[in-house]
């Protein structure tokens, strides 16, 4: 670590992200400022999670729908092509990048980054079917751990440098599908609360991770959104009304993950982001997904085709009118209100 580091590391800390951006960009560095305080678009911004955040990071090649139509439709930033976003258009992190002063620039994926460079706008190391814990043996999976090792080895390398880290921003960002996809009606509260703390110390390991060690200024972390109201536990109730489990969950969660948060006494460095909140605001019983497989039955998802070429989905008129576009990951429109409602919290945290 340099010495700027070390200094910096002791004084500020940590990080936000933002995500996004074509997947066929070229990545190039630009200039950063020399002296002084950075302007908000030229904050580094990087991007730690799952499919909330994931700007592309599964290539093509590997199984999913967001390569595919519907994927995308909404995205005039990217010419209302499928970009690996799960959803319409859109997701979380790009909405922060344009908080941030940078438009349509948000951090490409990792995966297209160019060998000693990273882009100016940042890293998203977010990956779809990640999750805060350490993937199973066998599983085609990321972790929180694995993504802030990436992150990690590019600032021992000098390829992120202390300009970067300057004014820098990162974002943690999980959905909650995979830390929690074991609980079902048969776990006991015992077992809920032991799989909580788990999660909970990853991502907190991972959050001093990165003050500590690597000199990010500020991190933003997602609550976990009522996941009960996620349409794929909705539809048990007809989308009646959200799985109460499913919100017991997630309301263990974010106490125990603001719990462990606030020990650190970083609050001026560290920001739990509300998404919860938002989300229940927003949402407003809105539960039925735009894209949904055609049977009910799971025998279908958004995107997938039958060998014939037919769809073995439907598709809603306009994706503006529906909070979640499929089975748990919101619309272009749900992530821009819900950070619109975020957006003064974010400002007043980051000092902009």
């Amino acid at each position: 670590m340099t010495t700027k580091q070390v200094v910096f590391s002791a004084c500020v800390l940590l990080l936000l992200v933002v995500n996004g951006m074509q997947s066929d960009v070229v990545v190039e560095c630009r200039p950063h400022p020399e002296h002084g305080h950075r302007n908000n678009k030229d904050r580094m911004l990087f991007v730690f999670g799952d499919s909330f955040v994931d700007a592309g990071n599964r290539p093509p090649s590997q199984t999913g729908p967001q390569w595919s139509y519907p994927y995308g439709i909404s995205d005039s930033a990217h010419h209302k092509n499928p970009t690996g976003r799960f959803s319409d258009g859109l997701v979380q992190s790009d909405f922060l990048a344009r908080i941030l002063g940078r438009g349509d620039e948000s951090p490409p994926p990792s995966r297209l980054r160019e060998a000693n460079k990273v882009d100016p706008a940042g890293v998203n190391f977010a990956m779809a079917g990640s999750g805060a814990l350490v993937a199973s043996p066998g599983e085609d999976s990321s972790s929180l751990a694995t993504q802030v090792a990436q992150f990690r080895r590019l600032v021992k390398h000098g390829i992120v440098d202390d300009k970067d880290l300057d004014d820098s921003v990162a974002l943690i960002a999980f959905s909650g599908l995979r830390d929690y996809r074991s609980v079902t009606v048969t776990t006991s509260n015992d077992q809920m609360k032991a799989l909580v703390e788990q999660v909970t110390d990853a991502i907190v390991d991972s959050v001093k991770e990165l003050q500590d060690s690597q000199g990010v200024s500020k991190v933003v972390v997602n609550s976990l959104p009522p996941i009960g109201c996620q349409p794929f536990r909705a539809s048990m109730y007809n989308y009646a009304h959200c799985d109460g489990l499913g919100n017991t969950l997630s309301d263990m969660h974010n106490a125990a993950l603001r719990r462990k948060l606030d020990a650190l006494q970083l609050q001026d460095d560290v920001m739990v982001l509300d998404i919860h909140a938002a989300f229940a605001d927003v949402v407003r019983n809105n539960y039925e997904p735009c894209c949904a497989e055609t049977s009910g039955t799971g025998d279908g998802f958004c995107g997938q085709v039958d060998g014939n070429g037919n769809a073995l989905y439907t598709l809603c008129a306009d994706p503006a009118n529906f909070f979640y576009w499929d089975a748990m990951h919101p619309t272009q429109a749900a992530w821009e209100a819900v950070m619109g409602n975020l957006q003064p919290d974010i400002q007043d945290f980051l000092g902009i």
